[in-house]
């Protein structure tokens, strides 16, 4: 069976997409059909090796609640939600391909739907949500810093961090540089009973008041496959961090390993909102091998 897709990505994390938005009663020549096991096809299409490459397939269809909706599946073939860069690419597609006329509109997903607004022919602005902290699953405002900080031991080193959550529990640690090992120093913090139950880790170096880098970590699932797609999660919550602890204001730009996104996060309904790139890689087909029987 061939299949059209579409490879975009933001920031390096990349996907393929395939276009289900009927937009005639009749199915368009190599749109995949209704009933094809997307989770096989993840395996296969995302591949890196023997099929297109990439961290997440997306399905664009018609929504029951908006006009579009986008289902993601990961690399082990799991549907999963839609990261961020996911969102923004897919915001870009449905508004230059005439899927939806309004700039500012939102994506059904899997649960709920994701607020965009496609800002200019390359940036697209996502509602990443409200911040809360993962152990007393309470909305963040800004307080004091002491409020929010956590320590552990590790080894024999004391280790301070700020927990914040989006969705999924995050272990924000600023440091001075990134002259050291991070991804082992990330392992060994993650192997701390306190994370028992998965935790990412994101490591912030405050350049100025409107300037972060950060460099992440994302726990291994148990399939050793390591999730992807986490950057831009990790950076909304190192906003936050940063903001209780005096060091950044509320807009501010990160720099991630894949490039740089700007964070706005608002006083008023207490959101935090990420603008970055979603952009065209290549079109292709994809000749996928249905499962006989």
């Amino acid at each position: 069976m061939e299949i059209d897709f579409l490879k975009m990505q933001g920031g390096g994390d990349d996907l393929v997409v395939l276009d289900r938005f009927l937009r005639g009663e009749s199915q368009r020549e190599n749109e995949a059909p209704a009933d094809l096991d997307f989770a096989r096809l993840a395996l296969s299409i995302l591949d890196r090796f023997t099929g297109v490459g990439g961290n997440s397939l997306v399905v664009l269809g018609r929504g029951g609640k908006e006009r579009l909706s986008a289902r993601g599946f990961d690399a082990a073939g799991r549907e999963a939600p839609l990261s961020s860069a996911g969102l923004r690419c897919v915001a870009r597609y449905a508004s230059d391909s005439g899927i939806v006329s309004e700039g500012d509109f939102r994506i059904e997903t899997t649960g709920n739907a994701a607020r965009v607004t496609v800002i200019d022919s390359v940036n697209v602005r996502v509602d990443m949500g409200m911040p809360f902290s993962p152990d007393q699953a309470a909305e963040i405002r800004e307080k004091p810093a002491a409020s929010f900080t956590r320590g552990i031991l590790v080894g024999d080193r004391s280790v301070s961090y700020t927990p914040v959550s989006l969705g999924t529990p995050r272990a924000i640690l600023f440091v001075d540089n990134f002259d050291f090992p991070v991804a082992r120093t990330a392992r060994r913090i993650a192997a701390h009973p306190d994370f028992a139950e998965g935790v990412g880790i994101g490591f912030v170096q405050v350049c100025d008041r409107e300037n972060l880098r950060i460099r992440t970590w994302e726990a291994p699932r148990r399939e050793g496959i390591a999730a992807k797609g986490g950057d831009c999660d990790c950076a909304a919550a190192a906003v936050v961090a940063s903001v209780v602890h005096g060091f950044t204001d509320r807009e501010c730009f990160a720099q991630l390993a894949g490039g740089t996104v700007f964070l706005q996060w608002d006083e008023g309904d207490n959101r935090i909102y990420l603008t970055g790139p979603g952009l065209y890689v290549f079109t292709g087909t994809y000749d996928f091998e249905e499962a006989k029987g």
